[in-house]
């Protein structure tokens, strides 16, 4: 697994976590934070003593320069990289052209427009007058091979086109005149922003660099909230709970140790296009007369069929059973999330967690189904939480994490440990790539279905991280969320 170190802010990190999406190159991400300075510290100068990001390391190789990351990660990949001598020629012309003359020009302008304000500073026009004879150069030397092709090299896009835009990464803002040059300003504006793995790293710039479009906008116009997000350090030692009185429970790591500000998208523009199989959770309508909810019997007795024919119809599974569920307020706020009595009635969980694992959610099946297990677990079988609001939702709302940014390696086990059995959940490890939902204020009519577990491994969505947040938006005098999580297993 190649592991890369970078802020995707900066201009040369950017153009590698945009090269890492175009080609689907599997990674995993170290942030560094450049504004705290992270890059000079002695972790990550053993890394890279030059203390620059972005920096990649693939077992015993290290590359701390971003165009060498950028031609490592692409040298199997066909048109976007050519074998053929003369065509990869001419893409290396443009990474060395774009690391010699037209990143530091661009730099300029980008420092004394962009950088200079952040840090309550006024652009010297001095330092652009000098400056603007060398960039109008290169803009002049792009305009007119781009006046003969399509993209820098041709038909295609390659990562000389990825490199070379990253400089101009913040075009407007910089106040860069392509106006004057029509085939550079289409190139850019037309066909390079418009790529996905270039738009999917424009929230992170965004957010560092133009703060007042960040808040005002979202990423690519979504409106969204800076909300904290309690991630759990993937250290030298087991994570895990202890759910009665022992002196182990006095060694241990436990979770929610690496709290990170994250951006959280308002979902409801896109509420009927998510999939349990591919973001990993949804939204439904589930309209139920059923009130009684501090009576767990008649929950059990009521609500539960309900969900059985809601998730059949849902899910298209054969058979669903219901075994659990968990009514959270925060009135339950004194309760620890550790309680051994009462389960059923808990405070919302501030933690990014999926319920189950790879490991464990065979072995419930097996708990619960007892004799009819094996022949169960010979087909599809996939855990579904129900989460319903029992009020309009205005404080602690449930945020997931968008299944297709959390790739499985960035959960790992957290061992829940019970007087009579060890259970097991995920936990997750920070990445600045996680892309978080929400639905502000939903309604008892609404459900979101959470997939906690899916035995398929087919590319589908298997395990969805998830957690309550504090809203920064919540009214000081907001009703206090109350809300029911039905646990189901449907077979398929």
């Amino acid at each position: 697994m190649l592991e890369v170190y970078l802020d995707p802010c900066t201009i040369n990190s950017r153009k590698v976590v945009a090269g890492l999406e175009l080609l689907g190159t599997k990674h995993h991400f170290n942030h560094v934070d450049y504004f705290k300075g992270e890059q000079k510290s002695p972790e990550f100068v053993k890394i890279n003593p030059h203390a620059t990001v972005p920096a990649a390391v693939d077992g015993d190789l290290t590359i701390t320069e971003s165009n060498a990351i950028l031609q490592y990660i692409a040298e199997d990949s066909g048109s976007v990289y050519p074998k053929d001598a003369k065509k990869r020629c001419a893409v290396n012309r443009w990474l060395l052209w774009e690391a010699s003359v037209w990143f530091q020009t661009c730099y300029v302008y980008l420092v004394q427009y962009v950088v200079q304000p952040l840090l309550g500073a006024e652009p010297d026009q001095s330092v652009i007058d000098a400056e603007a004879p060398k960039w109008h150069k290169g803009a002049g030397i792009l305009d007119a091979q781009l006046a003969k092709t399509k993209w820098l090299t041709g038909d295609d896009v390659t990562i000389a086109d990825l490199a070379v835009a990253a400089p101009m990464h913040l075009h407007e803002a910089s106040r860069l005149p392509l106006d004057q040059y029509p085939n550079l300003k289409r190139w850019m504006t037309e066909q390079v922003e418009q790529l996905p793995c270039w738009q999917k790293t424009q929230g992170a710039v965004d957010k560092a660099l133009l703060p007042g479009k960040a808040a005002i906008n979202g990423t690519a116009g979504e409106k969204q909230v800076q909300a904290n997000f309690n991630y759990t350090k993937n250290v030298d030692q087991l994570t895990e709970l202890y759910f009665y009185d022992d002196e182990k429970a006095n060694h241990i790591h436990e979770p929610g140790d690496d709290p990170h500000e994250m951006a959280v998208t308002d979902g409801w523009s896109r509420a009927d296009e998510f999939s349990v199989d591919k973001e990993g959770f949804s939204l439904h309508k589930l309209e139920t007369a059923f009130g009684k909810w501090d009576d767990d019997e008649l929950v059990r007795e009521k609500l539960y069929s309900e969900v059985v024919e809601f998730l059949k119809r849902t899910t298209g599974a054969k058979r669903v059973h219901v075994f659990d569920h968990t009514i959270r307020t925060k009135r339950n706020e004194q309760k620890k999330l550790t309680q051994e009595t009462n389960t059923s009635q808990r405070a919302p969980v501030m933690l990014v967690h999926c319920d189950y694992t790879a490991e464990s959610g065979p072995v419930r099946v097996r708990q619960l189904m007892k004799d009819e297990a094996e022949d169960l677990l010979s087909r599809r079988v996939a855990f579904f939480n129900v989460w319903k609001p029992l009020n309009v939702v205005e404080e602690r709302p449930l945020a997931m994490c968008d299944v297709t940014t959390s790739p499985k390696e960035d959960f790992f086990k957290l061992y829940l440990r019970y007087r009579d059995r060890t259970g097991e959940n995920y936990v997750m490890r920070h990445s600045p790539e996680h892309k978080w939902y929400y639905f502000p204020k939903m309604t008892p009519d609404q459900v979101i279905l959470l997939k906690t577990y899916d035995s398929e491994t087919d590319g589908r969505a298997r395990f969805v991280g998830h957690s309550a947040f504090e809203d920064p938006n919540s009214p000081p005098d907001a009703p206090l969320r109350e809300s029911v999580e039905i646990r189901t297993i449907a077979f398929f």
